[in-house]
Order: structure tokens, then sequence, then C-alpha cells
């Protein structure tokens, strides 16, 4: 091999040879004078395209071993002499390079916690529904990535895990010490299904679900208390006064509820049914599907209160700040009740509105069956199988009469009032 002592100039001016050919870094000495130094391993490799490589030679347990430091020019002469004499003192300690470099290279790949985060969002979160997809990227932001960020998910095992659920869950919410579980099984299930993530397990399969986190809320409105909601939707301004009225006597769902479009209500005349009707598009009700919603008189009264409002717009409950959306937020008033003590009602939730609808209809003689179909909730509303086969009805006139029965019951409650609240809107 010839030897040459390696300067920059005649690295760069290296030109292919047909062959490849290596050079030794070699010290230069002139008149018995030692006028610079070279590093001793040290060579470049001129391959035959003309490329060029920094290696360093060394013996190890009498053995002749070559390491690339790596190609010029992405690596200086004076950073490879620098690297050459790093490697010479690990050889001269007891360590071989070339090893240690081979045992890096098979090991499992050390993937972050971040890259986790970035392809699950990605590529799963799309097939979520979008309340579903919007709660789990706020999940994600706030209690995942400030405690796990910058970790390999090869190395987060269950008991970190556990520590995160666990203080959740001792600061008063095992509700969401739960869902916090929930979205972090997901990402590391999705995790092993992602060649480029390479999970071997899910960690979260070690991991405690907390019962009384879970446990299925059946709190509804009595009569004082659905008098003294009233009331306080009252103090809103619009829309929010209305989305609250409105979920408390049709019974629908908050999102599909403030979604609601002028051009979704229509008159209909079908069979032995006849009158106005919300239909819920598909692609806002939670399970796809299209659902028709009867108006009894009080939806009617809440939705002409509206009209001389957001009439103009395409949505009836138009928000007052962005232009010709729907409104977005009912967390500040619902707040805002939750925060009066001597009310009775500190645990209020827009959703036990939904359940109040149904108890009422159950009181009053309605079928679970009846009451699934006007709520669309697929549980309540399953059929005999064999009738469900042949049974292509749309229940509209059921669903009327189990509306416009609910609406007579709220007037009577809020007639009683002491307040004297004599009308629906």
């Amino acid at each position: 091999m010839p030897k040459k002592h390696l300067t920059a100039q005649f690295i760069r001016n290296l030109e292919p040879q047909g062959k490849r050919v290596e050079y030794y870094d070699q010290h230069r000495i002139e008149n018995n004078k030692l006028k610079a130094k070279g590093v001793k391993g040290l060579f470049i490799r001129l391959t035959k395209a003309g490329s060029v490589y920094f290696y360093y030679r060394y013996w190890f347990n009498e053995k002749a071993k070559s390491y690339k430091i790596g190609s010029y020019p992405n690596i200086k002469l004076s950073e490879a002499r620098k690297e050459a004499e790093d490697l010479a003192n690990k050889v001269n300690n007891g360590f071989d390079p070339q090893a240690e470099k081979n045992k890096r290279k098979h090991q499992p790949k050390k993937t972050l916690f971040e890259k986790l985060v970035s392809e699950y969002k990605k590529h799963h979160l799309p097939t979520l529904r979008e309340a579903t997809r919007e709660e789990y990227k706020r999940i994600i932001k706030k209690e995942l990535e400030p405690k796990l960020k910058g970790l390999k998910v090869n190395e987060i095992k269950a008991a970190r895990l556990s520590k995160i659920l666990s203080r959740k869950k001792k600061e008063g919410y095992p509700t969401m010490a739960n869902r916090i579980r929930a979205v972090l099984s997901s990402m590391f299930d999705y995790g092993r299904t992602d060649p480029e993530i390479d999970l071997k397990d899910n960690p979260v399969d070690d991991t405690r679900r907390y019962k009384t986190g879970e446990n299925k809320r059946d709190r509804y409105y009595e009569d004082e208390e659905i008098r003294t909601l009233w009331e306080w939707f009252e103090q809103f301004d619009q829309p929010v006064q209305s989305v609250f009225k409105m979920l408390l006597i049709a019974g629908q769902r908050k999102t599909e509820t403030m979604n609601m479009k002028w051009d979704d209500i229509q008159k209909v005349k079908k069979d032995d049914f006849e009158g106005m009707v919300w239909t819920i598009p598909a692609e806002d009700a939670k399970n796809k599907k299209a659902h028709d919603v009867p108006l009894s008189d009080s939806a009617l009264q809440v939705i002409e209160t509206m009209r001389p409002i957001t009439g103009e717009t395409d949505y009836v409950f138009c928000s007052p700040r962005k232009n010709n959306e729907p409104i977005k937020w009912i967390k500040a008033s619902t707040k805002k009740i939750k925060e009066d003590k001597d009310n009775g009602i500190s645990d209020f939730r827009p959703h036990d509105l939904r359940r109040t609808v149904a108890t009422y209809m159950a009181d009053s003689g309605i079928s679970p069956m009846i009451i699934g179909k006007v709520l669309n909730h697929k549980g309540l509303a399953k059929e005999n199988t064999i009738t469900a086969r042949y049974n292509r009805a749309s229940y509209l006139e059921q669903k009327q009469e189990a509306l416009q029965r609910w609406s007579y019951k709220l007037n009577q409650i809020l007639e009683d009032s002491e307040a004297n609240i004599t009308k629906i809107a």
C-alpha cells in the first residue's frame, strides 16, 4: 500500500485510476527533522469510481482489522485524524472498535416516542370519528407528550405508564386515567403493526384499568332541577341559550345539535305522518346513518326564536364569532352552571339532558325500542332479529308521539315553577 503524507490538497486532487488504491497517512521528514505528523493506522481508499473514504487499520487479538471512519469531503482530513487517534486509544485500552460498531448495527431500532406520535397521527387517527380524533389529539398533547417526549418507545415500560395513570387517578380523575390508558394502548398497538416503529410488546397490557373510573353514569334531572336548569339557560346569550334548550327538548347529541342546518329542516308527509322533521346527516351522526327527528311544538318554537338571528346563515345555531360556522363550544356556560354550589346540580353535564329525555319518555309509557329510535341509540333501538330484517319503517309517527308527549310534560314541569315560566322559548 503506498504511503503518503496526506494533505487536503492531495486528497482534493485525486482522480480515478481505474482500480482501487489506498494511501497510508505518513510522517513527513525533511533534513532528518519531523515536519508534520501523520496518524499511524489512518489511510484513505480511492475507489475505482473516484470516491474517497477514510479508514483506520489496527491489530486486535492478532488479527488485522479496518474501521470505516467516513467519506470525504463529508469528513475533513483533520477530523479523520482526530477520530483515528480516538480509535487508537480504544484499542490500547482493550476495546475493539469494529466489534462495537457491528453490535450497534444489529441492535433493535431505537424509535423515539415523537416518531410513534407522528406516525400514529398520520396513519391511524384519520380512521377515527372526528370527535374521537380531537379527543385523542388533546390527550396526546396535554397528558402524554410532556411526560414521554424524548424516550425510546422500546424502553417505555408498564411501570412508567402506571405512574402516569395512577397520578391522574389520585388527582380525582379516574375516568380520564382510563381514557389516557385507552389512547396509549391504541398507540402501542399501532406501533406493533408499523415496521418503522418495530415494537414487540404493548406495555399498556400490564397496567391497571380503574373500575371506578368507568362506572356507567345514570344521572338524570328531576322536575325541580329541570326548572333550575331552564332558568340558567335563559341567562345565556344566543345561540348558547337555544342550544341547551334544544338538547333538553329533542334529546339528541350535543355535536349533532350544534351542527343543525336550516336546510336539514323540512316538512315531511309520508303514510300516516305529517310534520316538520330535522334530518341529521350521516356525516354528522355518531353511527354514520342519517337520522330523522320529528320536531315537537317546543322544538319548533326554539328554532323560530333563532330564525331572526341566524336565518341568513347555513346553521341554526351559528357561531357569533366565526362567519357561517356552527357554534363549537358550550363549555364556559356549562362551567358556570357547575360552579353554582347552591343549585344542587354542580355535577351538571349536557349529556345528562339526553338521559333525562329518555327517562321521562320511559315514565310516560314509551317503549325502549322507540326511545332508542328517537335518540338514535343502537343499543336501545334493537328490534327482534327476524322483524328487523323485513322492517324498513322510519317510525316517524311513533317518534313524533314520543317527542310530543315529552314536550307536554316539559311544559307542565316549567309551568309549575315558582318563577312562573309559561313558555318554552
